[in-house]
């Protein structure tokens, strides 16, 4: 398993991240043109929206747990070297401060746009009134549903603050423990096999499954079947999906405990779990068919079971795949590595632009302007990251605050 020169990077896993970051920003651009998500701020209506829906479908399947996953693979070795306080310090430096930074300047954005798109608010509100009257919700540290779009969301930043939280669980577990003052690494095979190994990975499909159940049941509806939870605008994340992301940062910890990778824990070959994903994609299809055409409780524990052995099948063939055929340097992954926490955090407001500016190709085909802004905003991302933010990272977000200041107080309603 190769390792960058001066850390505990594995080449494989910072690859396979990136991939997940850039698939988040094609899911992101997708949005517009899929039936699923009729509250996304920049809506076109086109033939081909069940293509759409299929990718918005399946990507919401892995990219978050495998998200989740390599964070957690990472956490330990970043904590033995820190401690806990140094640990927490770099995270919430790397996590926090980029939450209070970017939420205040990209959440409010959608809703305006929101509004714009369907002629409404945008008639009779400044973009600086829109601003003000969304930052005051912020302020409202109720715990409940999200219902509209103008309530205070982290918007994308949400996995962000989710994932602070999960390391400051971590921390203060890992501190308790005392594993920052081992004497060497906890990084050791011990009784893990790959029966263990395969228990875990069902277990994690199995308690993924109902948990998802049971959220279901008490949080959605048939008008919110996937409803957003907001905690003291805190936290903000789907409770049908919460668990199965702690278990996926958690297995991520064991992986790295149990050395998965470097003794080839995992079971099966890559072609076996591709051939899974397959299968189980064909089953989630068909049964999400009949689910739409006639609902049911069992059908939906039905789904939730293959949907969330599907996850796990997708991070087995990723991971197996990635470790045998992506774990060599290369200049261009290594750039990408580098900048996609960068490409994460600034893709959202681009993707959503570029969305509205196509909207005016009204002759366009739908596919190529998906392409276009998907192509286009991995690009302009990458381009904000490696030139402004990594090498200047102060200097840059002055200017896009100076940027959005001048944005906000010019930004007024047609004829106004």
């Amino acid at each position: 398993m190769i390792q960058h020169k001066d850390t505990n990077r594995v080449l494989f896993l910072d690859n396979l991240r990136y991939l997940m970051v850039l698939l988040v920003v094609i899911l992101h651009s997708a949005a517009s043109y899929s039936n699923l998500v009729p509250w996304w701020c920049v809506r076109e209506a086109n033939e081909v929206s069940a293509f759409f829906d299929a990718l918005l479908l399946f990507f919401d399947v892995f990219l978050m747990p495998v998200l989740f996953f390599i964070a957690g693979y990472f956490a330990i070795s970043s904590f033995q070297k820190k401690g806990v306080w140094l640990f927490l310090r770099r995270k919430f430096r790397c996590l926090g401060l980029p939450l209070l930074i970017g939420i205040p300047l990209m959440s409010p954005v959608f809703p305006y746009i929101y509004h714009y798109t369907r002629n409404s608010l945008f008639n009779d509100m400044s973009f600086w009134e829109s601003w003000l009257n969304y930052m005051k919700s912020a302020g409202d540290l109720r715990i409940g549903t999200i219902y509209t779009v103008d309530q205070f969301s982290h918007f994308h930043l949400w996995f962000m603050s989710l994932l602070l939280f999960f390391f400051i669980i971590f921390a203060l577990y890992a501190g308790k423990k005392r594993w920052h003052e081992a004497s060497i690494p906890i990084h050791s095979s011990g009784d893990i096999s790959e029966k263990s190994v395969l228990i875990m990975l069902a277990g994690v499909g199995g308690i993924s499954t109902l948990s998802a159940f049971v959220a279901n049941l008490i949080f959605a509806s048939p008008a919110n079947p996937e409803p957003w939870v907001s905690v003291a605008n805190v936290l903000q994340f789907q409770p049908v999906k919460v668990v199965s992301y702690l278990l996926y940062f958690g297995m991520g910890i064991c992986a790295f405990y149990g050395n998965w990778f470097t003794d080839n824990k995992i079971p099966g070959h890559p072609a076996i779990w591709i051939l899974s994903c397959v299968l189980l994609s064909c089953c989630l299809m068909a049964i999400l068919k009949h689910l739409m055409a006639s609902f049911s409780i069992t059908l939906l524990f039905i789904f939730l079971l293959v949907r969330s052995f599907l996850c796990v099948s997708f991070l087995c063939a990723f991971t197996l795949w990635a470790a045998r055929h992506w774990n060599r340097p290369s200049h261009f992954d290594s750039l990408l590595a580098l900048n996609s926490y960068h490409i994460y955090i600034t893709h959202f407001i681009i993707v959503i632009l570029l969305q509205l500016l196509l909207t005016g190709w009204t002759n366009g085909q739908v596919l190529i302007k998906f392409g276009m802004i998907s192509l286009a905003s991995i690009l302009i991302s990458y381009g904000i990251s490696h030139y402004a933010i990594r090498p200047y990272p102060r200097l840059s977000v002055a200017g896009i605050y100076a940027v959005f200041i001048i944005i906000l107080t010019t930004l007024h309603p047609a004829g106004s």
